[in-house]
């Protein structure tokens, strides 16, 4: 009985895990390390709230969002338009974001491999698994490749482990700058264009409200 109350609910946080934690968050705790827990945990807290707006309209209604945006007074379907625009355009970023950790993945699996050759070798076996619907062959393969990224995340976690004082420091609001090793390859020095977008992708958002109610 207790899986069947619990079982949405690890379906929906699954489902946020995405392109935001794994592209943002790796890229800023690159730059700023721990000092930055506080940026994370506001992002979190503000999509408990979205989550919770959503998931009630949903149960209230037996609709998605997206529904919702087509009754909107005006001509028809304007927001749904404004919405399938600047979430394809998003979408598309994001896709190639993680098409190119994924590349820098394997090229470091397999050296030999060119991370641009690799990004899409990943692209076209995802899209080739997608269009045939089986699906058996790719959990293998995702299970594989998350218990590495599990076994690197600890074994990085243990050997930078900042101490209790610094994590704890992280949780007070902050501005860190941004180091000069990080502005050579060109970040922009302002350390609000690396904690915005964290706070805004992190955690699921907008897309994750409108889709997947």
């Amino acid at each position: 009985m207790i899986f069947t109350i619990i079982g949405p609910s690890i379906i929906w946080c699954a489902e946020y895990i995405g392109s935001g934690e794994v592209i943002l968050a790796t890229r800023s705790g690159a730059i700023f390390g721990t000092s930055i827990l506080w940026a994370v945990l506001t992002g979190i807290f503000l999509k408990f709230l979205i989550g919770l707006s959503g998931a009630r309209y949903t149960v209230a209604t037996g609709e998605g969002m997206i529904d919702m945006f087509a009754r909107m007074p005006g001509p028809r379907n304007w927001a749904v338009w404004i919405v399938l625009v600047a979430q394809g355009i998003a979408g598309t970023i994001a896709i190639g974001s993680i098409a190119s950790a994924a590349g820098i993945f394997v090229n470091n699996l397999v050296p030999f491999i060119t991370p641009y050759a690799a990004g899409w070798m990943v692209s076209i076996l995802a899209i080739m698994i997608a269009w045939s619907g089986k699906f058996n062959s790719l959990r293998i393969v995702m299970s594989i490749l998350v218990s590495i990224v599990i076994i690197g995340v600890l074994y990085v976690s243990v050997h930078v482990y900042p101490g209790i004082s610094q994590l704890f420091s992280g949780l007070i609001p902050n501005l860190p700058q941004v180091p000069d090793w990080a502005q050579k390859p060109g970040i922009d020095p302002n350390p609000w264009r690396e904690i915005l977008p964290l706070i805004g992708w992190g955690a699921g958002g907008f897309a994750s409200q409108v889709w997947y109610t």
